[in-house]
Order: C-alpha cells, then sequence, then structure tokens
C-alpha cells in the first residue's frame, strides 16, 4: 500500500460460527478468535483464505494446564494484531488471558477460558456483551483488587446478543465462574450527630475508610422517602466527612433514651463508590454514573451450574427497565449455591430491582448498599427461594415505576425487600425509604412462575429469621405481612399460618418470631402482620402513623417500645396510634407506649381499633382481644371512634384489661361508647370515647345458609332496650357478628328469611348462655343442636329457667324463643342451634 496513504482496516477473518453456538451469529468482518487449540497443534487458524499466526516463540507459559497469555502482546493472537473496536473476542478453552491493558470497545467477549484482570493495572472493558463458560476474575478472596476497573455494557438496547439474555449482559453459563473481588470497604453506617440544610460537614457513628472524591448516599429522616441525598465526599478526617456541596435536607443523628430504651432513629449513610465498577453505558453522565433515558442499562445473568462470587463492586446504571429478567445482578433458577454470594458492594441508579435471587438457595447477600432503584429491590422471586441469607443490606429510595414499566401488578406498591418464602434469614437490614413497603412478605400457597409445582408452601412454613431489621420512611408500611402473590401476578389478602409441616393443614402450629424491629417515620404503619401465631418482640416502633396492626389470631406485640413523636421532628403528622386491635385474638403485652398526648382529627391514642383508613370496619372483631402489663407515659391511654352505622365491626369493639394496667381494675373490659354495649355499671371515659365495664363479653354469630340465605339488615334489641342494626360481616349478607354480655336476652328481626338459621356462641366460657328471640314467617321444621334436637318447652319464660337448652314457639308472636348454652367452650357443637325455618 502507498506509505502516504491512509492505512486500511485489517482483513476480515471468517472462521466457522459453530464453534461459538451459544450466542446469535455475529457480523464475520468483526469476529477475532484466539484459536490457542491449532496454535498448539502448530496448525494455522481458519480465516479468509490466510494462515493464522503460529505463537512459536510468543508468550506460552503454564499455569496448570491453562497456556498464559497478555491481552497487549500481539503474538498472542492469530491475526498478529491485538483486538481492535468493533471485535467480538473469543478466548477459548485452556487459555489464561491476563487482560493488561485497557481495549479499545469491543462488540462483545465469549469466554471459554480464563479472563484475569492483571493486578497492577487500572483497566477498563468495554463491550456489547460478556459470555462467560470459563471464567472471568477481577482478583480473589485471598488478593482482592486493589486497582480501579471499569466493565462499560455497551451496544444496541434491543435483541439478543445473548439468546435469551438480550444485550448488555453479562451472561454466565454452567460451567461458568464469574469472580470480582475488590476491596472491601465500610458498606454504610449513621450519623452520629444531626445535620442540618447547607451543612457540609457530616459525622459517622463508625470508623470509616471513606475517601475524598467518594460518593455516599445519606438516607431520609422524615416521612418523605424522596429525601435521601447522594452527595460527592471533598475530604474526610477520622470520623468527620466534608461535602462538596451541602445538604438539601435534615438528616436526623442523635440517640434518644425512651422510657429506659434507646431510639435510634439516626439516619443511614452508605457508600456507592467501589475500586470495581460495572456499568450500563448511557447517552451522558449525572453524578458520575452514564444516564439512560430508555432505562436500559447492563445486567447480569447467573444460571443454573455456574459460580458467581460478588464483593467490593458498584454496580451503576444497571437494570433494564420493563425487561422481565434483566436486573442489576440476577441468579435465575441458579438452585443450591451455598459457596455464593454478593457482599459490601453498591447498586445504585438502577433501572430495574436491585439483587434478584430467583428459584435460588444458599445464597449470600450481605452488607450491600441499593440505593435509587425501580420496583421491588432485594427480589425474592416466586417463592420457591430457601435459605438464602441476606443481612446487614441498606436500602434507600424504592420508586415506583411507570405503569408499562411494570414487571408485577405489585411494583405499583414497591417493597425494599420482597420476600415470597419465610424459610430465608434476614438480620440487619434497613429499608430506608419506599413509594410503599419496607419489608412485604408476600407468601403465595404455593410457588409462582418458574418455581411452580415445587412442593413449598410458603403461607404455611415456619420463619426461619428475622432480626435487628429496621424500616423508615416508608410511604405505607415498614414490614408488611399479607397479599401474597397469585398465579397471574396480582396479589390478594394472604394469612400466614407457620406449620411444623406445611403441606399438611391440621399440622401443629409453628410461631414466627419478628425480633428486634424497628420502625419510624413510616406514613401509614410501622408494622401490619396477617396470619396466625405471630410474635413481634422486643421492637421499637416510633413516629409511625400507626405502630402496629395485628389483623391476625393468636398473635402478640410484647417486650416492646411505642411511641408517638420523638424528639426527631423531620417531618411530622397531626395523628399518631400505638397500637391497633383488629380481627384477633391479638394483644400487647408488657410493651411501654410513650409521647401520644397530641391531637389532630381525633385524640391520638396508645390503643385503638384499626378503622380501614378512618371509614370504619366492617369485619367481625375478637371478644378475647387484650392488654397486659402495659405502661403509659405521657399518653392518652385509649381512643375508640364512634362507631359507623354501616360498619359492624366498629359496634363490636371491646378488649380486656386483663391485669388493671389499662383501666385500674384486673378483668375490666373496655368497649366503644354505644348502648349496645353497655349498661349502667359501665363508666364513661371521656378522653376515651371509651367505657370501662365489669363484662365479660362473648361473640354471637347469626348465619344463613340454603336458599335465599341473606338475613340482612338485622335489627337487634338487646333487654333494657338498646338497639343496634347490623348489616353484615365484611361484605357478607348472610352472617352477621356482634359483641353479647351473657345471661341476657337478644330479639332479632331479619331482612330476609333464609332456609336455615345458625345461632352460635362463640369465644364463650362453660355454662355462659343467651336467650334469643327470632322473629320467623312460621313454625321452624326442626330446631337442632348438632344433629340433637333441642327440647321445647311450654312457653318463653319457661325457656329462660331451663339449666339446658330449649325452645318455645310463640304462634301469636310468630317468634321462636330459644336458649343457646355452653357447656364446653371446645366442642363444634356446643353453644349453637340450627334452626330449620323452611322445608
Amino acid at each position: 500500500m502507498p506509505a502516504s496513504g491512509p492505512v486500511p482496516p485489517p482483513d476480515p477473518i471468517r472462521i466457522t460460527l459453530s464453534i461459538h453456538p451459544f450466542h446469535r451469529p455475529v457480523r464475520p468482518h468483526r469476529l477475532l478468535v484466539l484459536c490457542l487449540a491449532l496454535v498448539l497443534a502448530g496448525a494455522g487458524c481458519a480465516g479468509d483464505g490466510s494462515t493464522g499466526l503460529i505463537a512459536s516463540d510468543g508468550p506460552g507459559a503454564l499455569d496448570g494446564e491453562l497456556r498464559v497469555r497478555r491481552w497487549s502482546d500481539a503474538r498472542a493472537w492469530p491475526t498478529g494484531r491485538v483486538p481492535a473496536a468493533g471485535d467480538t473476542v473469543v478466548i477459548p478453552a485452556g487459555t489464561l488471558m491476563r487482560l493488561d491493558v485497557s481495549p479499545p470497545a469491543l462488540a462483545g467477549l465469549d469466554i471459554q477460558g480464563v479472563v484475569e484482570f492483571n493486578r497492577d493495572e487500572d483497566l477498563s472493558l468495554s463491550t456489547g456483551f460478556i459470555r462467560i463458560e470459563g471464567a472471568l476474575r477481577i482478583g480473589t478472596l485471598q488478593a482482592p483488587y486493589t486497582k480501579r476497573a471499569t466493565i462499560t455494557l455497551t451496544g444496541p438496547t434491543t435483541g439478543d446478543a445473548i439468546p435469551g439474555m438480550g444485550t448488555r449482559v453479562i451472561g454466565v453459563f454452567p460451567g461458568g465462574e464469574l469472580t470480582i473481588i475488590g476491596e472491601t470497604r465500610t458498606a454504610w453506617t449513621r450519623l452520629d450527630a444531626s445535620a442540618l440544610p447547607g451543612a457540609r460537614t457530616l459525622t459517622m457513628r463508625d470508623d470509616i475508610d471513606w475517601r475524598a472524591g467518594d460518593r455516599i448516599v445519606i438516607a431520609p429522616s422524615g416521612f418523605e422517602p424522596t429525601q435521601a441525598e447522594q452527595r460527592r465526599i471533598g475530604a474526610v478526617s477520622g470520623r468527620t466527612i466534608t461535602l462538596e456541596t451541602g445538604l438539601q435536607h435534615p438528616h436526623y443523628g442523635d440517640l434518644q433514651q425512651i422510657a429506659g430504651r434507646t431510639v435510634d432513629e439516626r439516619a443511614e449513610v452508605g457508600l456507592l463508590t467501589r475500586n470495581i465498577r460495572i456499568q450500563g453505558a448511557g447517552t451522558g453522565v449525572v453524578d458520575g454514573v452514564p444516564v439512560s433515558p430508555d432505562g436500559i442499562g447492563g445486567h447480569i445473568m447467573i444460571l443454573a451450574g455456574a459460580t458467581a462470587s460478588v464483593q467490593g463492586v458498584e454496580l451503576a446504571n444497571m437494570g433494564q427497565r420493563g425487561k422481565l429478567g434483566h436486573y442489576p445482578i440476577h441468579w435465575h433458577l441458579a438452585g443450591a449455591v451455598p459457596t455464593q454470594f454478593i457482599r459490601n458492594s453498591a447498586i445504585w441508579r438502577s433501572n430495574n430491582r436491585c439483587v434478584t435471587v430467583h428459584g435460588t438457595k444458599q445464597l449470600e447477600v450481605r452488607d450491600n448498599v441499593c440505593y435509587d432503584h425501580l420496583g421491588h429491590g432485594y427480589f425474592l422471586e416466586d417463592g420457591g427461594e430457601t435459605q438464602n441469607a441476606l443481612h446487614r443490606n441498606l436500602g434507600v429510595l424504592s420508586r415506583r415505576p411507570a405503569v408499562a414499566d411494570r414487571l408485577l401488578p405489585s411494583d405499583d406498591r414497591p417493597a425494599t425487600f420482597w420476600v415470597t418464602n419465610p424459610d430465608n434469614s434476614l438480620i440487619g437490614n434497613v429499608a430506608a425509604g419506599s413509594d410503599a413497603f419496607g419489608f412485604w412478605y408476600a407468601l403465595p400457597d404455593n410457588p409462582r412462575g418458574f418455581s411452580a409445582g415445587q412442593p413449598d408452601r410458603p403461607n404455611r412454613t415456619p420463619l426461619l429469621a428475622f432480626t435487628n431489621n429496621v424500616a423508615h420512611s416508608n410511604r405505607q408500611t415498614g414490614l408488611h405481612v399479607d397479599d401474597g402473590p397469585l398465579a397471574d401476578g396480582t396479589t390478594a389478602t394472604t394469612s400466614y399460618q407457620p406449620r411444623a409441616v406445611p403441606s399438611q393443614i391440621g399440622s401443629a402450629a409453628v410461631p414466627a418470631y419478628f425480633m428486634g424491629f424497628t420502625a419510624y417515620k413510616n406514613s401509614g404503619r410501622g408494622v401490619w402482620l396477617r396470619g396466625r401465631d405471630h410474635f413481634l418482640s422486643e421492637a421499637v416502633l416510633a413516629d409511625n402513623g400507626i405502630g402496629a396492626t395485628f389483623a391476625s389470631a393468636m398473635s402478640y406485640l410484647t417486650s416492646s417500645l411505642v411511641v408517638g413523636r420523638t424528639a426527631n421532628n423531620v417531618t411530622t403528622r397531626d395523628l399518631y396510634r400505638g397500637f391497633e386491635f383488629y380481627d384477633g385474638p391479638v394483644g400487647a403485652r408488657d410493651v411501654t407506649f410513650a409521647g401520644f398526648s397530641g391531637s389532630g382529627i381525633i385524640p391520638w391514642s396508645a390503643l385503638g381499633f384499626n378503622r380501614n383508613g378512618g371509614g370504619g370496619n366492617a369485619f367481625a372483631l375478637s371478644t378475647l382481644n387484650g392488654a397486659q402489663n402495659l405502661t403509659f407515659i405521657e399518653s392518652n391511654v385509649v381512643y375508640i371512634e364512634t362507631p359507623v352505622r354501616t360498619k359492624d365491626g366498629d359496634k363490636a369493639a371491646v378488649f380486656q384489661d386483663l391485669t388493671g394496667s389499662v383501666t385500674g381494675t384486673t378483668g375490666r373490659w373496655v368497649t366503644a361508647n354505644t348502648p349496645f354495649l353497655t349498661t349502667s355499671e359501665c363508666t364513661l371515659r371521656g378522653a376515651w370515647n371509651a367505657q370501662i365495664c365489669p363484662g365479660p363479653y362473648l361473640r354471637a354469630a347469626v348465619e344463613g345458609s340454603g336458599t335465599s340465605m341473606p338475613i340482612v339488615p338485622v335489627d337487634i334489641v338487646r333487654d333494657g332496650g338498646a338497639t343496634e342494626r347490623f348489616v353484615g360481616s365484611g361484605t357478607s349478607t348472610s352472617l352477621v357478628i356482634f359483641a353479647a354480655m351473657p345471661s341476657r336476652r337478644y330479639d332479632l328481626t331479619l331482612g330476609q328469611f333464609p332456609t336455615t338459621l345458625t345461632l352460635r356462641l362463640q369465644e364463650a366460657r362453660a355454662g355462659e348462655w343467651l336467650l334469643f328471640s327470632v322473629g320467623l314467617p312460621g313454625r321452624p321444621v326442626s330446631v337442632l343442636s348438632g344433629s340433637t334436637a333441642v327440647p321445647e318447652v311450654a312457653t318463653a319464660a319457661l325457656v329462660a329457667t331451663e339449666s339446658t337448652m330449649a325452645f318455645a314457639w310463640d304462634p301469636g308472636q310468630q317468634r321462636l324463643h330459644v336458649k343457646v348454652l355452653v357447656t364446653s367452650p371446645t366442642s363444634t357443637t356446643q353453644g349453637q342451634v340450627t334452626i330449620r325455618i323452611r322445608p
């Protein structure tokens, strides 16, 4: 060629594409193959008809069974040149290629041998994809990589660079190894002093190894999750850092002592910078991170039979918005991976989740920071994920995706930690600011998606560990145990009832202990539990709209501190409530309530009843709900809203003061301020809008069945003249449940007549009874207790004097008078009468 002319591009190299069948064909003129097998055999490489390079005197030291070569050495490549921009490079099996230079941007890298980053160099690698059947190694646990390394995933935003994995991907295939071990840094800590807007100096709680130029995130301290702030460090002196720019929002950093307990609402500070970064390419850079307006960053997928060890790595602009399976890092149906992990890493500005564990067991996810991501964050996908350890991870700012970008309908309510099987260990994690939930135990009855068909029963599986976790600044609830996924991806009300043998519904109950949980500044609630046999123990719940609500049975808040408003005044509310009774039996034991002395729409209170956002409660409440050994400091003890006439649950609001710590008298009952629940023996507490009564109370159910089964509305008159109309328990029109006082008479007028009417006493003690008078269209066909006929007596007056069940029919009034008696509370038929109204 003329010496003065332009240098032509290298001749195209053409090979048989069948030697790399796991990605789609690439342009032959940009495919560069290291043909080590041919070179070692003394043969040439098939190209465009020319003979490939035989590296007779090139670098060829052996490392075990691997031939070691250096990327920068032209003799390592059969064409006699190092890879050029746009090449797709294949490293064949048997070769260890040391990356000792930063190559020009590649179209792709297919690793069938081994690629190792040279420990002595700052390196960057830009490529459309990396396909790993061999190994990609950047550092080891014994010798972490200490220089700076950057992998940028480029290429088109559509199509399949690797079939089934899409573009801008690192795909680790069976037999492949991804080992990336960077420096271990202080992943996150907390402030040790509060910082006001404009502040540039922050003091940390712990010793730190952070440096000038590092980027950090400061978690929000109030109810607004978007008050999280990312900043760059200008200088470090001991535990004090100086920011390059001042803060926009206040961040709380003081420990509080309340009632002898420590309340820690100090804002978390997470390190975002690592010496190894993997990033998706973008059209620009903001805060040092590539920006992809279309939301297509990079992603990493690890398959079954592969291994991945990731530590000290920064993942920025990763994940692909709206694309299923395209997450920053994703163990995909990987099975048991007891030696694999992601530790001490930072994932930020993610377009799609943070860490996804799908069909994978025994993975370690520890000491990571996830900041500013779309949809659920730490994501245990289908319900088949078990025995994974999520320990000491920080999540900050989980955002709601646009409707078109939601992979699941539940992404409308993103959770920083989405857990679909309780057989996982969550210890010491923090969920600091979400558009919905901090921790969401979304437990299906069976695994979903690709995990469908597995024998797991997540909503009946014992809880492995939920200990010392923290949730704050979430728009809805800190810890939400309810609403499991259905097969179509939507969610439905779910009752978590752990059993010793999950596959057997009647198996022995196993208590679920949620231990040492801290929840503060959650706009909705600190905790919502639905199920049975739950214990929230040693919790600190402070500054939440509502501390805890248990839509459960046999579930209790124990040995805990619940605070209305603390000294942390970074955004406040006008309503605070500590513990809400709902469903039941539930209760609070050995709990201290403090700081419930204010007033908003209604007075603040330590105790109350769930009102479903103020609209009233339609669902039945247990009369066994109770309070035991409670302490109140500067608090209004109870406030019970006036019942809504169209909500039956409101009309049955009672709980028992088991030890006298609420009312001053052991065994007294606190009831809604309604005549139907009270007598002249009760005492009104005006500040509570409630009455203190001697009780006791039981639960009475009136249920219709058969043809024309609706019975509502049901008007009930208690002896003494108190009247109440009931419109149905929950959404039912055939069932009415109300709180009743034993040894009293209740006259029922049904709105409609079913074929069969059942009167049932629940939560009653042996010997307790009620008299019912029921208007009917005619003499009943039968009156049975179980399969036994109830004896008939002549008059209603005689019914009341009978020591056993009895009934009388009054033809003039067209009323049935029946005594329902409990002799054995454990019997399924005692305390129940079935009246056949029609043939």
